[in-house]
Formats: structure tokens, C-alpha cells, sequence
């Protein structure tokens, strides 16, 4: 069996996902001259060159690309198998999202997981960052945005549609309103403060004024708010299914709000060789 040099081939695969001798050198904690060394000693063991030497970085050959291919396969079912080999009882899955959106939404919905995967656990690591799968031990990531994340895969979780809600309380006796029915004092904002225009403008009442009400830092506060009767929030329908389901809030009576943005998971192609991993994606994106 004829095989390259397999520290060779590590820094080759690290090399081509970064198209970078620099990065790959930072991930793998040696310097770039290291890096520049693995890479000659395999192209001189295959024959030909892998990378092309631009003036403003590095590409890959034809060669190259089906090589790297080639070698993720190999690295990613060395790593199952080693996981097989290593793993404790129990597995873990992180998964990074927003102090909102993980209050809002993912954990009140993770004991449903937690209860058919029991030698599972989710660890929820919550920033306002933008984590780097490729090198940050995180498996998911729930990014708001376009959904455009070069060399990474998302689907759609939540898309944006919006609604204005509010407490049954706020409107009693009566059981149900319009957008007509809506007072510009009695807004909640997040801190964008441009939904509601938005949605006003969408219903045919451009002639409300929007600047009213109270601004909250986040959504969360402003959901927080509208359940305490303080006035009306325009939230995602996925983010208060919950309160809509109980009755604890009313959805206002008019045509949603569907902006672009939208809420995805987001993830490395080869974190689903994992059956753990594979398992909370099908669970998560079936929610």
C-alpha cells in the first residue's frame, strides 16, 4: 500500500479549505514555513502540483480539487471511526445562537429532544458573534440573514414573516382587533425601530405614525412586554407560537410582514457523517 506522508496530507486538507499557507498554519498552530514544507514534500510524493501560486494567494489545481475531496472523505471517516472508538456514553452537541433566539425559541423546545435522545446532550452556547465552524468546536450555528454562507450548508429554519400581537388583556372586552384598531402610543420596538413602518405601510395605514411607544434592546423584551399588557409587539409568528397557541397572546387581525431575512441552520457538509449530529438536524428542522 502506497501512501503520502500523512502529516503531509493534514496540512494539505487545512491548506485548501483556507486557500491560505497563513490561516492554515494558525489553525494548526505551526508556522507558515512548516506549512510551505508539508506541501512541496507532497507535491514532489505525487508528481504534480496541487496548489496554483497567484500574487494574491493561493488556488487550487484541477488536481488539487479532486484531491482535497479526496482527502476530506478520508479525514472525516478516520475521525468517525475514531470517535466510535473514543466516545463516552453520552455525546455532546453545541450549537451557537443568540441569548434571544435561545430564549425565545430553541430551549423551551429542547426537551422534546432531550426526552427521545436521553445519552444526548445540546449545550447552547449563546453570543452575538459570528462563531467560525471550520475552527471553534461548535457543531451548529442558528444565524440570521440572507443564508448566504460560502463552503458551509443552511436551511431554512424560520423564515420572516412577521405579525403584530399583543396581550388579551389590552383589549378587552372585545376578543379580536385590526391593524385599523392599533394606537402608534401603544408600539413596542426592538432596536431596529423600522419593522413597524413596514408593517403599517403593508396594511394600507401610511398615515399612522410609527415613531410611538417604547424601544427594547431585543425582541425578546418586546414579546416580554406585550405579554404584560403593555401594548403591541411585531414579533416572527415562529418565535410566539407558543403564547398564540395558550391564548396568552392575540394575533392582530391583518396580512403578515415577510421580509428577506430569514433564521438558518447553519453547518459544516461533513458534520451529518455523524448519526448524533444528522439526528438533531432532522429533529431541529422538523420543528
Amino acid at each position: 500500500m502506497q501512501l503520502p506522508p500523512l502529516l503531509a496530507l493534514r496540512f494539505f486538507e487545512a491548506t485548501a479549505r483556507w486557500l491560505s499557507v497563513k490561516l492554515a498554519a494558525e489553525e494548526l498552530c505551526v508556522t507558515p514555513g512548516a506549512v510551505s514544507q508539508q506541501l512541496r514534500k507532497l507535491e514532489d510524493f505525487l508528481g504534480c502540483p496541487l496548489f496554483e501560486r497567484l500574487p494574491r494567494g493561493l488556488a487550487l489545481t484541477p488536481a488539487g480539487r479532486e484531491y482535497q475531496a479526496t482527502c476530506q472523505e478520508a479525514l472525516a471517516m478516520i475521525a468517525r471511526a475514531t470517535a466510535k472508538l473514543t466516545q463516552t456514553q453520552r455525546q455532546t452537541i453545541v450549537v451557537s445562537c443568540t441569548p434571544q433566539f435561545a430564549a425565545q425559541w430553541l430551549v423551551p423546545r429542547l426537551q422534546g429532544f432531550m426526552q427521545e435522545s436521553p445519552t444526548i446532550d445540546v449545550h447552547v452556547s449563546t453570543t452575538l458573534r459570528m462563531v467560525d465552524l471550520h475552527t471553534e468546536e461548535v457543531h451548529f450555528a442558528i444565524r440570521h440573514g440572507l443564508g448566504r454562507y460560502p463552503g458551509l450548508r443552511a436551511e431554512t429554519l424560520m423564515e420572516g414573516d412577521y405579525i403584530a400581537v399583543c396581550s388579551p388583556e389590552l383589549i378587552q372586552p372585545r376578543t379580536s382587533m385590526t391593524a385599523a384598531d392599533i394606537q402608534s402610543h401603544l408600539l413596542l420596538h426592538d432596536e431596529g425601530r423600522k419593522d413597524w413602518r413596514l408593517w403599517l405601510d403593508a396594511q394600507g395605514l401610511s398615515q399612522v405614525d410609527s415613531s410611538g411607544g417604547v424601544v427594547f434592546v431585543d425582541s425578546n423584551a418586546a414579546i416580554e412586554a406585550a405579554l404584560a399588557g403593555l401594548g403591541y409587539a411585531l414579533v416572527r409568528r415562529g418565535l410566539v407560537e407558543t403564547e398564540l397557541a395558550a391564548g396568552r397572546l392575540l394575533s392582530v387581525q391583518a396580512t403578515a410582514l415577510h421580509l428577506p431575512m430569514a433564521y438558518y441552520l447553519v453547518y459544516l457538509p461533513e458534520t451529518l457523517a455523524d448519526p448524533t449530529m444528522a439526528r438533531f438536524r432532522e429533529w431541529v428542522m422538523a420543528l
